[in-house]
């Protein structure tokens, strides 16, 4: 008899935020909204919520935010960051899967907002659900795909859930987001 996992659901949140060149404008700025949403809503329930920005391999830049002990200087530092470049998935998980081991988010889920394809090597792939059976963590991608309806299979690999800015709007995908209890 097989059992699906229980995931925790209402613990802290990582925001994983695709800032490559191929978000510029309303993407960037629909996935900045979403994901400074969700800060407050973790932070207003007493719970830590990190910004994780990526784009290329290697490049990704941690706003942690724990409750009490940020300014809005830091929200809006948060805010006005963009990386550019290209699209790289490892990176923002390998840090999230580093922030759930060292920097007290062990019962965190992770929000990975997206416009884009990127193909993670089966090994990755095959780690990063070990980390999932191990931790009971979600992932729920936000594909911001508009302009471009019909692609996710890259997010299929290693999300439970996904919602699409095609499907849904934004504040429908905010609503199930926290009705999920992301």
């Amino acid at each position: 008899q097989r059992r699906e996992p229980i995931y925790k659901g209402m613990g802290d949140i990582i925001c994983c935020l695709d800032e490559s060149d191929s978000t510029v404008g309303a993407p960037t700025a629909w996935g900045k909204a979403v994901a400074l949403t969700l800060l407050e809503i973790a932070v207003d329930g007493g719970r830590n919520s990190a910004l994780v920005h990526f784009s290329n391999r290697g490049r990704c830049q941690t706003d942690l935010f724990r409750p009490g002990a940020y300014t809005m200087d830091d929200k809006m530092r948060a805010a006005e960051t963009f990386l550019g470049g290209g699209t790289n998935f490892e990176t923002p998980m390998w840090e999230s899967l580093r922030l759930m081991r060292e920097e007290g988010f062990e019962n965190a889920d992770i929000v990975f907002i997206t416009d884009g394809e990127c193909a993670m090597p089966e090994h990755f792939i095959e780690e990063l659900r070990q980390e999932q059976a191990e931790r009971r963590f979600t992932i729920t991608g936000v594909l911001l795909d508009s302009g471009s309806p019909g692609m996710d299979f890259s997010l299929k690999e290693f999300c439970q859930n996904i919602y699409r800015t095609s499907q849904l709007a934004g504040e429908d995908i905010l609503r199930e987001l926290v009705s999920k209890r992301v």
